[in-house]
């Protein structure tokens, strides 16, 4: 079975979100309390002792480990277009790679509900050795971001000699059509994601983890696992009153006398 942990990263944001969802996870999903877990907290916004305080809730899984991110320096001009999505889905690139001892780390959106118990790691996964396993999706977005990775490429010397994507974008659109995975539940090699890291020590050439560990995924050649995760029981909901009202009437399904958090 595959050995992983868990990484989740949290701001002043999407620590609610967490907080929403959490109790859906430890009663749906038990295998989550089996694996470590890494929560990059975001900072710039508070210190270990504020975080640990904001993440008391996760008190039930009893292997959490808290890590701070903080970069870039907020004084560095280079930086100054940033936002903070970007800062954020950059730690998955930057961190894992640094802290994860088992061979597999998982990411999990912070707005992702377990609705449904069941299996939903599969057994033959860690025989082919994939890359990477995730959800499919049919598009990246913007639609020069797969153009910009192939001109990156070029500056990256493994991956400068292989065979370029090159995309062919119809004019006018905001996207470029190709089938790939996306990261809402999101398994990743460590083996593979320290050589992402290692072809970007500075700032990532596309603002999506993603993307760049897809793209450089295909242009290798690595195997990458498309999976149904909705159908094993997860599902991303970005809406908050639409994700609280799913928590509600999962808990009240399969735990009724416990209620659900808001």
């Amino acid at each position: 079975m595959l050995e992983y942990t868990t990484i989740l990263a949290i701001d002043d944001h999407t620590v609610k979100d967490l907080r929403g969802v959490w109790p859906t996870w430890m009663l749906l999903k038990p295998e989550l309390r089996q694996a470590p877990m890494i929560v990059i907290y975001d900072a710039q916004a508070g210190d270990y002792r504020y975080w640990k305080k904001r993440t008391r809730f996760m008190r039930d899984h009893r292997n959490v480990r808290l890590v701070a991110w903080d970069w870039p320096n907020q004084d560095d001009t280079e930086f100054s277009d940033m936002d903070q999505r970007e800062r954020m889905l950059t730690a998955f690139v930057k961190l894992p790679p640094a802290l994860v001892e088992t061979p597999y780390w998982h990411k999990l959106d912070c707005d992702v509900v377990a609705y449904a118990p069941g299996p939903w790691i599969k057994p033959e996964w860690d025989k082919h050795y994939p890359s990477l396993i995730g959800p499919g999706w049919p598009y990246t977005k913007p639609a020069e971001a797969l153009a910009t990775l192939d001109r990156w490429a070029l500056t990256v010397p493994p991956l400068a000699p292989l065979r370029p994507m090159d995309v062919a974008v119809a004019p006018g659109s905001e996207i470029a059509r190709k089938q790939r995975i996306c990261s809402w539940c999101f398994f990743c090699s460590t083996a593979f994601s320290k050589l992402v890291a290692d072809y970007c020590p500075g700032r990532l050439p596309v603002p999506s983890q993603d993307t760049l560990h897809w793209y450089v995924a295909w242009r290798r050649g690595d195997n990458v696992v498309r999976h149904n995760f909705k159908a094993d029981g997860w599902q991303t909901v970005h809406a908050r009153k639409k994700r609280l009202r799913l928590v509600k009437d999962v808990m009240d399904q399969y735990a009724p006398e416990e209620g659900c958090c808001g």
